[in-house]
């Protein structure tokens, strides 16, 4: 029996757990909704809860053997009870991949990984392999990226002297990972201060990202990051066919995608850090997003929902809501109300160590073109061990026909308790 575990302590003891973390949250969200809005009439149509409890349960850690193998897991549980839906679980992997050294200075990733590609805060036009994931906006953007449930892939890397090169392929995987096979293919080079990376996307759209970072002076940091995506993915409201008698004047709406297959759409950020000696930081970020919704595009957008939330709230004669119910709900299916537009303007105030125990943060996301915004303001509580206490605030601007003016509550007020382990 010694000799048994003699042996185990020989073979497992050039292994190091360089980290491994449990943290607990539970967020209590008050919902203040708006009682009528275009997209959701006399509150008929989507229904929130006045109070939501959420249950996560984040486990990560790390295991090394040397220098050639890295073992890494990262997995995520969360409850969420409230008045409306109930209960319900998830169960989400980040991360559970291998890391093995193939040679001096290159690299071979086996599994599910989240990749966080980019060089934005607030958007990051360049990470591809994160498009259609679940985001949990009432986090820090920070947070954000790291809480999103990766990929299945094969990534080699080669690390050479100017020069970072890296090849992945995500390949389908029937229910577990559904989505058509891509391929990415990444340079990054580190030129003095400044950090360039070039990466292609194949999929069922060809993508090309760019990315460039560099510090200006002790205090300042700037950034760029390109997006080029061949075709387009917005969805556009039309109406589709008339109903009842023949000139009533009531559709039918459908929604349809543009012939944009061989157009060359554009999403940029541009923007940086300021950091005083107080540890004070501002980022203040420009978003360009092409394939938004123009103004003309925006205007018909509304014209159309005015229809349906008027027909719907008082039908015409013979005529059931149903159909305008409809009509609505396929309107609020468009609705991402972070990416509808085309120009954003982000801003965000924060110190860490406010009052050596409070991080604090006000940030702000504005829709240049119909100066609607949502408000952020949050502290965090860091005064006992372990254990950290949040209260946050998301605070709805905007007139009724404008991107946030559509979104169906006014506030959201957050109550937060992180315990570490």
């Amino acid at each position: 029996m010694k000799r048994i575990v003699l042996m185990a302590i020989l073979v497992f003891l050039p292994f190091q757990i360089n980290a491994a973390m449990i943290e607990v949250v539970n967020q209590i969200t008050y919902y203040q909704s708006k009682g009528n809005t275009l997209l959701n009439p006399e509150s008929k149509l989507v229904t929130l809860p006045s109070v939501e409890n959420k249950l996560y349960s984040n486990l990560s850690s790390s295991l090394t053997y040397k220098e050639w193998f890295k073992l890494a897991v990262k997995s995520r549980y969360a409850w969420t009870i409230n008045d409306v839906e109930g209960g319900t679980f998830k169960n989400l992997v980040d991360n559970a991949y291998i890391d093995l050294k193939t040679g001096g200075t290159s690299f071979l990733t086996i599994g599910k990984e989240n990749l966080q590609e980019g060089v934005g805060l607030s958007y990051n036009p360049t990470n591809f392999l994160a498009e259609g994931k679940d985001v949990d906006y009432s986090q820090r953007e920070e947070e954000r990226k790291k809480d999103v449930e990766g990929n299945y892939l094969l990534r080699f890397e080669s690390i050479g002297e100017n020069l970072t090169l890296s090849f992945l392929v995500a390949p389908k995987i029937g229910s577990l990972q559904p989505e058509p096979m891509r391929q990415q293919l990444r340079l990054y080079s580190l030129m003095g201060d400044v950090d360039v990376a070039l990466s292609y996307f194949y999929a069922e759209q060809e993508k090309l990202g760019l990315n460039i970072s560099g510090i200006v002076g002790n205090n300042t940091e700037l950034h760029t990051e390109i997006g080029l995506t061949k075709g387009s993915k917005r969805g556009f409201l039309r109406k589709k066919e008339e109903v009842g008698p023949p000139n009533s004047g009531v559709y039918k709406y459908e929604i349809y995608d543009i012939a944009d297959e061989e157009k060359i759409f554009a999403q940029a950020i541009a923007g940086g850090h300021y950091t005083w000696d107080n540890k004070t930081n501002l980022i203040i970020e420009y978003l360009f997003n092409q394939d938004g919704y123009s103004k003309s595009e925006w205007h018909e957008f509304i014209e159309l929902v005015k229809n349906a939330s008027s027909n719907f709230k008082k039908p015409p004669v013979d005529f059931e809501a149903g159909i305008f119910k409809e009509n609505l709900r396929l309107a609020n299916s468009l609705m991402t109300y972070r990416t509808l537009r085309r120009n954003y303007l982000f801003f965000r105030l924060s110190n860490p160590e406010l009052f050596d125990c409070y991080d604090s943060q006000l940030t702000v996301l504005l829709n240049v073109d119909d100066h609607s915004c949502v408000v952020m303001p949050s502290i965090d509580c860091k005064k006992f061990q372990n254990m950290v206490f949040r209260l946050g605030v998301n605070w709805f601007s905007g007139n009724s026909q404008s991107e946030f003016g559509l979104v169906p509550q006014d506030t959201e007020i957050q109550m937060e308790a992180r315990y570490f382990f």
